[in-house]
This record gives C-alpha cells, structure tokens and sequence, in this order.
C-alpha cells in the first residue's frame, strides 16, 4: 500500500515538476513575492525592536528566530498542499471530483496533493537559514536540537493541513467554496506573529480553536525550553480533534456530493 502510494506521488512529483519550469518567469515572479513578504516581516520586527527591548518576553532574537520557524513550516505546506486547496472548490463545484473518486487511491490524497509548488524551496532555504543564524542568540543550542525544529516543522504542517482541511471541506455545502478559503486567510494573519504579541484571549485562542501557534510559538518556546509540559498534551488533543472533525465532515460531505449527483 505505502509503495503504491509512493508511486503516485513520484508521479505527480515530477509532473509538477516539469510543468513548474516550463513557466519559468511565473516561477520567478513567485519566488520573488515570497521573498519580498519574508523580508517586509523582518523589517516589522526590526522598527518595533528599535523601539523596545522586550514584549511580554520575547525579544528581537525570539521573533526572528520564530519567523525562521514559521517560515520553514509554511514553504512546506505551500509546497505540497496549498494550490491543491485552492482548487478543492472547484473540484466539487463542477463535479470534477467524480474522476479521483474513481481511482485507486485515497481520493484525499489526490485531492490535495495534486500540485507542487517548487518556488517555495528557495523559502525554505531562507526559514532554515534564519533558523541557523539566529537561533543561538535565541537560546537554541543546534546539534541534536535539530531534531527537535524538524519534529515542530512536521506539527506546523500536520497543524495547517487539517485547518486548511476543514476550511475547503466546507464546499460540499457552499454555492462558493472559495469563500471558506478567504475567512481562513483573513484569521491566518494570526499565525505570522509570535502569541505573546496577542491579548490573553487571542493567546488562548491560537492555541485551541484556531492552533497558529503550533507553527511558530509553540516550536520557538519548546526548543528553547520554554514550554510548559502541559502544552505538549495540549498540541496532541488539538491535533487528534481536528483529524477527527475532518474525518467527519469529508464523509458527510461526500455523501451529500455523491447524493447530488446520481
């Protein structure tokens, strides 16, 4: 089954691939804008920090070393999920979801792992290379620790997988799906900010309901050991209540899509 499975992605890797730099100036001008959004983030928290020391403990080096994080996280979702998502809706809008339903693969699975975005890889680069230069100042001592930011990179993925997830799944019921994709969008203006920057309720609200923090403060505070353990039960509910509403909405939503069209 895993070989399978592994089959099907190296096939739409290199699909992806090709088609990727066959539309080599639309790749640039991606990588571009990535670039400008990371550098326009460090330059934020560079004009607060000239200002002030320190926000509710975190400090010019913690909200780097954070972006680093978050930044490494979210090239790996966009890289494989996220123009998947945006076309989830209409998969389902125009019924061109009956063709994956009839595959011998989870019909999840091609759905939102159809297409590769590679210009995120110079992101993910730059998430590692910000890791690397600004972690120690931060607290984070390298070596075997890396372990540990590969460890929050996967939860920071799983974490936005399954918001994203439960987001688009919403179009089995919507005329517009899309609309579902913008609300998620506007309330992920929340994850580029580390939580200490959040009022209380905004603190606790990233970290249950809407978990962002599980992409960035939770990775930054845990490998500099920070995080109470407390937190890690917490990451874990978190995680398994989402994958299980996921569940639940897709067979709902797939009934409801299969009732509509026989």
């Amino acid at each position: 089954m895993i070989a399978h499975y592994w089959d099907v992605f190296k096939t739409i890797f290199k699909n992806n691939f090709v088609k990727e730099f066959i539309y080599r100036m639309n790749a640039i001008a991606m990588t571009l804008s990535d670039l400008v959004w990371v550098i326009v983030e460090l330059a934020f928290f560079e004009v607060i920090y000239s200002n002030i020391a320190n926000i509710n403990g975190w400090s010019r080096e913690d909200c780097f070393f954070f972006i680093g994080i978050f930044v490494a996280s979210d090239s790996l979702f966009t890289m494989f999920f996220q123009r998947s998502f945006w076309e989830f809706p209409m998969l389902v809008n125009h019924g061109d979801l009956d063709v994956l339903l009839t595959k011998p693969v989870s019909a999840v699975f091609l759905a939102t792992m159809k297409n590769i975005n590679f210009t995120q890889s110079l992101n993910l680069i730059l998430g590692i290379w910000i890791i690397h230069h600004y972690g120690p100042m931060a607290g984070f001592e390298g070596g075997i620790a890396w372990l540990a930011v590969i460890f929050w990179m996967i939860i920071g993925l799983t974490t936005q997988y399954l918001m994203r997830f439960v987001s688009v799944v919403w179009s089995f019921w919507l005329e517009r799906g899309f609309t579902a994709s913008a609300l998620y969008y506007q309330l992920y203006a929340l994850a580029n900010k580390p939580s200490g920057l959040y009022p209380t309720a905004v603190r606790y609200l990233i970290k249950t309901a809407l978990p962002f923090a599980f992409m960035g403060t939770m990775p930054v505070l845990s490998v500099t050991g920070r995080l109470p353990l407390s937190d890690y039960f917490l990451v874990s509910v978190v995680l398994i209540a989402y994958a299980w509403i996921a569940r639940i909405l897709w067979k709902r939503g797939l009934n409801r899509y299969q009732s509509a069209s026989s």
